[in-house]
């Protein structure tokens, strides 16, 4: 009859996985500590209590004490080691020896006091020193591996790991074969980053990769379930290169992101009226709501770049290598790609996420970035245009001698319009901060006496004050909403990050696409005409903004870019058209407003407007016309090869109009 004990320990051996080690004898310290555990656990009994007691399994079928079952012959054999039985008779003895040579292992270990914190002890000998360099790529490499990260992006003899070896440039001895395999590797670990990520966001894990902490060697993500895996190193990578990119300027934290929205989606709201009044018996009801509708979109963005000359690339990255040889972080040349594009994405998308607009693409080589997809202050000017907000006409452009006053006044209005501002904060463009600084130091003295200003004689607004990155000097846009209520979109998270590689023939191309959008929780009541929005005194709103347009001089026929995106026509003395737009920054979208219906400024099809839609002649005061920089390609010669950019003609076209019937 066979023993608990050893029908306990082959279950657990099995359960653990161990059987392959026990067999070659290569079980370490820190698994048997586990397989013990786990026994006393399972069986609450510790395994040399278990042993000694030697007690007769009862469930066995088998009343012969000298003879193991067939099965347990096999399984003992084949973690215990080589001696694997043939027969019955040649199992017992082998099986003996080995089992007793284990017994004194098992004995001794057993009689290791545990620690005091076995948790923290078993985590800290499982991410020693070697953990952390390995991750951060100073390990020492080994013959077949760089840094001895066993994992076929790391093997060595492939022209770009050698790369980190050698310093050297290779790729002018590249074949179409190696390039192929370069390209197959690439798409490999991209898939990984990408997958990586995408089970970070699944666990709310995303927001636990902090950069500095994981090169410290701290984190919180837990890596105990990868403990000796082959693919520990990769996630761990993976991680490294996710929570590197999360370091790079970012408005999340401003504008929130939110994921998973693939197309369209409704968030439904509602506006209360008044509800309570002085009690009196019977069916007496009061109240009314309106309920509002806002959109959550996103549009499909991309990215394409063609490795003509690796060449170029590769001696970026030794250069890379030489420049910054104490940096912790030792990527390979396929994990430098990574993140050589992924910075210049993310950092492109970032602008876009707070002042992007989405355009029509001309058929170019390179549409500006900033009209891939709409940011943040385009989605207010959509719920302005859906006459859900009111812009308040009083406040247009400050500048750096008025901005104290300009931003306290209008805390002020809405102060009295808003039943409590507990909550809100203003939204400001970053580039302006220098300007509000100096203003208010003027304004107060804080230079010279910091004890006079209390929140009691200054207003409160400066304490609510958000600053926005990435806003161009020249928009002068401001709102006051509740934070969070301003959203970005995407559907799935690091969807930038996953790139795609195709080798045609010399050339290798990477590609991603994925989506963006931006928009509001809440917005405000639709009204039917902008009468009926300015009646309701922004009763039913949940932003609050300025209208920072510049008024054009009577009669202008020319508009200075520079100066804004919003700009309003004046009265006319006479018939007044406007030909040219000055300084356009290829970039922006201008927005061109009727002000005035005195002979009313109009823009005629021809020219440089030759690819407008149609004449632009306002009807009523408010009618408007979006424009952009039309684009061109034309060749130039860069390092004696032609190569193919991108300018403006010179010329505009049309985004969108609005003529009031």
């Amino acid at each position: 009859m066979k023993k608990k004990w050893q029908k306990r320990l082959v279950k657990l051996v099995t359960k653990l996985g161990f059987g392959d080690k026990m067999k070659t004898g290569t079980l370490t310290a820190d698994e048997q500590k586990q397989l013990f555990a786990e026994y006393e656990k399972e069986y609450s009994i510790a395994f040399q209590a278990d042993r000694e007691a030697d007690d007769d399994d009862d469930d066995s079928d088998d009343d012969d004490t000298n003879i193991l079952s067939p099965e347990d012959q096999i399984s003992l054999a084949s973690i215990f080691g080589p001696d694997k039985p043939k027969t019955k008779t040649e199992a017992v003895p082998a099986l003996v020896k080995k089992v007793k040579e284990q017994e004194k292992t098992i004995g001794t270990l057993s009689k290791v006091p545990e620690p005091v914190i076995p948790a923290q002890t078993v985590k800290a000998e499982q991410t020693p020193a070697k953990v952390k360099a390995i991750t951060l790529g100073i390990a020492p490499h080994t013959s077949s591996h760089l840094f001895g990260i066993e994992d076929k992006i790391f093997a060595r003899g492939r022209w770009d790991t050698e790369l980190m070896v050698s310093r050297t440039p290779m790729v002018s001895k590249l074949n179409l074969s190696r390039k192929k395999e370069f390209k197959n590797i690439l798409n490999d670990y991209s898939q990984k980053l990408m997958e990586r990520a995408g089970a970070l966001e699944k666990d709310n894990l995303l927001g636990s990769l902090d950069f500095k902490k994981m090169i410290a060697g701290e984190s919180a993500i837990d890596y105990s379930d990868l403990f000796g895996k082959a693919g520990e190193y990769i996630v761990r990578r993976t991680d490294l290169i996710l929570a590197y990119i999360r370091t790079l300027p970012s408005v999340d934290s401003i504008f929130p992101m939110v994921s998973n929205i693939q197309n369209k989606e409704i968030a439904p709201g509602a506006n209360f009226g008044e509800l309570s009044q002085g009690y009196r018996a019977g069916k007496i009801f009061k109240g009314n709501v309106a309920f509002t509708a806002e959109i959550y979109s996103v549009v499909d963005v991309m990215f394409k770049f063609l490795f003509k000359d690796l060449i170029k690339l590769e001696k970026q990255y030794i250069g890379y290598l030489n420049r910054e040889g104490s940096n912790v972080i030792k990527w390979t040349f396929i994990e430098w790609i990574m993140v050589h594009f992924g910075t210049i994405l993310r950092n492109e998308q970032n602008m876009r996420r707070v002042t992007g607009v989405r355009v029509p693409q001309q058929d170019v080589v390179a549409n500006p970035a900033m009209l891939a997809a709409d940011g943040i202050y385009r989605a207010l000017d959509r719920v302005e245009k859906d006459l859900k907000i009111y812009p308040n006409h009083d406040y247009r452009i400050y500048d750096e001698t008025t901005i104290v006053n300009y931003f306290e006044a209008i805390w002020d209005f809405y102060t009295q319009v808003i039943p409590s501002m507990d909550g809100y904060k203003l939204y400001a463009n970053l580039k302006h901060r220098s300007w509000y600084i100096r203003n208010f130091r003027d304004k107060y003295g804080r230079d010279s006496d910091f004890s006079g200003v209390t929140p009691e004689s200054v207003i409160d607004v400066d304490a609510n004050i958000v600053w926005v990155p990435n806003m161009q000097p020249n928009n002068y846009k401001i709102m006051i909403t509740i934070p969070g209520n301003a959203e970005n979109y995407e559907d799935k998270p690091f969807e930038m990050l996953a790139f795609y590689f195709e080798r045609d023939w010399e050339e290798i191309g990477v590609m991603s696409r994925w989506k963006e959008g931006a928009g509001f929780q809440q917005a405000g009541i639709q009204y039917k005409t902008p009468a009926e929005l300015v009646a309701s005194e922004y009763a039913s709103q949940w932003i609050f903004t300025n209208y920072p347009a510049s008024t054009l001089a009577p009669d202008a026929t020319i508009v200075n870019a520079r100066l804004n995106i919003l700009f309003e026509t004046a009265a006319n003395t006479a018939d007044t058209e406007i030909t040219d737009i000055q300084n356009m920054n290829i970039n922006n979208v201008i927005r061109i407003v009727c002000g005035s219906m005195t002979n009313a400024t109009t823009i005629t099809k021809g020219g440089k407007f030759a690819n407008i839609t149609s004449d632009w002649e306002p009807a009523a005061v408010g009618d408007y016309i979006e424009l952009y920089a039309e684009l061109e390609d034309y060749t130039e010669v860069v390092d004696n090869e032609n190569v193919t950019m991108t300018r403006p003609t010179g010329n505009y076209l049309e985004l969108e109009r609005k003529i009031t019937a």
